[in-house]
């Protein structure tokens, strides 16, 4: 099975192969530096193709064909042949093809070579040698750690070698550099957060940076209470608001600061200074934009029944007393019915006001006050007559 890095070889040779018959072909002289792309450290072999005839002489020149800037020059009929420049050094080998071969690459080595062979003709021919480095690891940095819905954010990914840099996320909207190493969002919006990664690219090297995640800020927005009752005298109050990063919350009982620091907290019915508005607080750390909702809570009062309570029904006849009681009980549920069509109001319209009595057993127990105090009446009224 050939993998892709056999199959990129293969096209490469064959290319390289493909490019020296063309110029046999052609009858014209070149050089080809194999490889192709010579790495810092490694070697390459600047091979003459297209040679007519046998190979009399040749000299190799760096920049120009100056006696100062030869690195060699080569007599193959000679013992030895090879015969050192100015320019020359141990990294240097020479072939009886003309061609030239440099080891251990340095940055220094790049440049113009120059060859020239005296063959049924003499020639003179060129190449520019460009030696790449591998590349060190990308690294992406954003002009601001804690951005803002609709800030301006940066981010820049740098490389040594790399020739040109691709990213992983381009969204709709940013502005990308000439050089591709930087982009720019104008307004950053909370839709663009998530994970950025940019690769560096040279022709013998290719490598990704880490993700940098980006939290855009927003919020709080949507703050909202919800009341829940525990028992017949304990109802818990919950603070929710959609925000990024999470809000903090406090609350207020009538403007005033009540030191409850988190979102959730149980309120004593029983108690008449826990009566009246309570207010929630949501505050964004890193948009620092603060958001509120308030709540309408009342407070219950259990009376027992007993003779103190109950309205006195001495001396009205039981057919009497007996339309009391249905009307008061009528009048009870009408209110009921009202405060459930209020809720139902304010619950369909979360613009509107918010204060709400969450106590209907409150109503219930007077109800059942009433219908005690009622049955303890006729009970006596009863009694009375039977006497």
């Amino acid at each position: 099975m050939i993998t892709k890095t056999h199959s990129y070889c293969f096209y490469f040779i064959l290319s390289v192969l493909l490019s020296m018959w063309m110029d046999v072909a052609s009858g014209m002289m070149s050089i080809q530096p194999i490889p192709q792309n010579p790495v810092i450290g490694g070697s390459v072999t600047l091979s003459v193709i297209g040679i007519t005839g046998r190979i009399q002489t040749f000299s190799w020149f760096k920049g120009s064909t100056d006696g100062n800037n030869q690195f060699l020059a080569y007599f193959p009929g000679q013992n030895p042949p090879l015969t050192p420049g100015p320019l020359y050094h141990d990294r240097l080998e020479a072939f009886p093809d003309g061609s030239l071969q440099i080891s251990n690459l340095k940055r220094s080595d790049e440049g113009s070579y120059i060859v020239k062979i005296q063959a049924d003709k003499q020639s003179d021919i060129s190449v520019d040698l460009k030696i790449y480095e591998m590349l060190s690891k990308p690294k992406i940095k954003a002009s601001t750690s804690h951005p803002k819905e609709n800030d301006t954010v940066i981010l820049t990914c740098t490389s040594f070698n790399a020739e040109s840099i691709a990213w992983s996320r381009i969204p709709i909207g940013v502005t990308l550099s000439a050089d591709n190493k930087t982009v720019t969002f104008p307004r950053i919006n909370r839709s663009e957060s998530g994970s950025y990664m940019c690769t560096a690219i040279n022709p013998v090297d290719k490598k990704n940076s880490d993700p940098i995640k980006i939290l855009v800020a927003y919020g709080p927005e949507n703050v909202k209470i919800k009341a829940l009752s525990l028992t017949d005298s304990l109802i818990s109050l919950e603070c929710s608001a959609d925000s990024v990063p999470e809000a903090s919350f406090h609350w207020t009982l009538n403007g005033t600061d009540i030191n409850i620091k988190q979102n959730l907290f149980k309120v004593d019915q029983k108690k008449a200074e826990n009566k009246g508005t309570y207010t929630c607080v949501a505050k964004n750390s890193v948009t620092q934009l603060t958001a509120t909702e308030f709540k309408y809570v009342d407070i219950t009062i259990e009376l027992p029944v007993s003779e103190t309570m109950c309205p006195s029904f001495n001396g009205i006849d039981n057919g009497i007393i007996a339309v009391i009681v249905i009307a008061t009980v009528i009048g009870i549920f009408i209110l009921e019915v009202i405060v459930y069509f209020a809720i139902r109001k304010k619950k369909n319209n979360p613009t509107g006001s918010v204060y709400e009595n969450v106590l209907i057993p409150q109503q219930r127990k007077h109800k059942m006050t009433l219908q005690a105090c009622a049955a303890n009446q006729t009970q006596e009224s009863n009694y009375e007559v039977s006497l």
